[in-house]
């Protein structure tokens, strides 16, 4: 017996390429990673505490490299300014065209006196680095800034930058050597502050550009207003002191002179501008150890005082508190 229209199951076949071809995977979910285009104000005073950090670890000789390389820099910049007030006749174009010594710092990497102030004072407040690194770090770029500006006032000498425009550097020169000293000393204050929140800004922007504008504009308001930059002045001076009297400018002006009526105010100014006004006021702001050492400071002054007096307050406040009888009231006898 058996069914004659039937076929067995073995018998049927599928094409497989008929079929659909199965739906694709889904995509995976993009991932959005979202960058500012700034560091916050507090992450900048960390990375200012770090490169503090850094800097004890340099060699003499990079320190020495670095150094003389940021006086030439800022030797570029005052160069510069120097030729766009000569040219145009108006500050504001030397203003305007000083910033590069800096920038040139930022960008090219080197060891500036005055942008070292605020990064060894910071790490020195969080206790990174210690007093002798801060006297090393600072001193040695100050000196080594001055053996970089002197080069390049032998080499503009030597090429003959300044023949036949020597009023250009005589005329800014002398106007700074007239100032009193604690003139130059307030000025340099109002400098250094300006020059390191240039440095800030500039080390908070990621891109160059963010960079150039964090740096400009704090430059060119110091500028401007004839501020005292204790570097720039170490290039400045000399240029004039090496270059040719004139007619209007018939007598040189003396490396006596220079260095205690110039030199040293601007070099105490610009370390109280970068380390207090920048680096301690920051560290007060965005750091740790101010605050602790500001709580521990009032713990053992006026919270002892305040202390003192809040006792035999919370005492008398407790004898004045009512006392509670625990009987029953009237027409309610057990």
């Amino acid at each position: 017996m058996g069914a004659t229209g039937g076929s067995s199951s073995s018998d049927i076949s599928i094409d497989v390429k008929a079929l659909p071809p199965p739906p694709p995977a889904p995509a995976p979910a993009p991932i959005i990673v979202q960058v500012n285009a700034s560091l916050s104000p507090a992450e900048v005073y960390w990375k200012l505490v770090e490169a503090g950090t850094a800097k004890i670890n340099y060699s003499w000789f990079k320190l020495a490299v670095g150094g003389i390389l940021a006086g030439m820099y800022v030797s570029f910049g005052f160069t510069f300014c120097c030729c766009a007030i000569g040219l145009l006749g108006n500050t504001i174009y030397g203003a305007l065209a000083f910033p590069v010594g800096l920038f040139l710092i930022i960008l090219c990497g080197a060891e500036l006196y005055t942008g070292n102030t605020c990064y060894m004072f910071t790490a020195n407040i969080e206790r990174k680095a210690a007093l002798w690194h801060h006297i090393k770090i600072c001193a040695s770029a100050w000196g080594w800034n001055l053996v970089g500006s002197l080069i390049m006032v032998q080499l503009e000498c030597a090429g003959q930058i300044w023949k036949g425009r020597e009023d250009w550097v005589h005329s800014i020169a002398y106007k700074k050597m007239a100032l009193e000293w604690h003139v130059v000393l307030v000025r340099a204050i109002f400098a250094n502050w300006l020059v390191n929140l240039a440095v800030f800004q500039a080390m908070a922007a990621r891109d160059v550009v963010g960079k150039a504008i964090g740096c400009w504009t704090p430059i060119t308001t110091f500028v401007a207003i004839g501020l005292e930059h204790c570097i720039a002045n170490q290039w400045l001076i000399p240029m004039s002191i090496y270059t040719a009297p004139t007619a209007k400018y018939p007598v040189s002006i003396t490396w006596a002179d220079f260095v205690s009526k110039n030199l040293i105010p601007a070099t105490i100014g610009n370390w109280i501008g970068g380390a207090i006004m920048v680096g301690a006021m920051n560290a007060a702001f965005h750091g740790t150890k101010i605050s602790e050492w500001k709580d521990a400071a009032y713990e053992a002054t006026v919270g002892k005082v305040v202390k003192k007096m809040e006792d035999p307050l919370e005492h008398l406040v407790d004898m004045s508190a009512p006392v509670c009888l625990n009987r029953p009231e009237h027409g309610h006898q057990p």
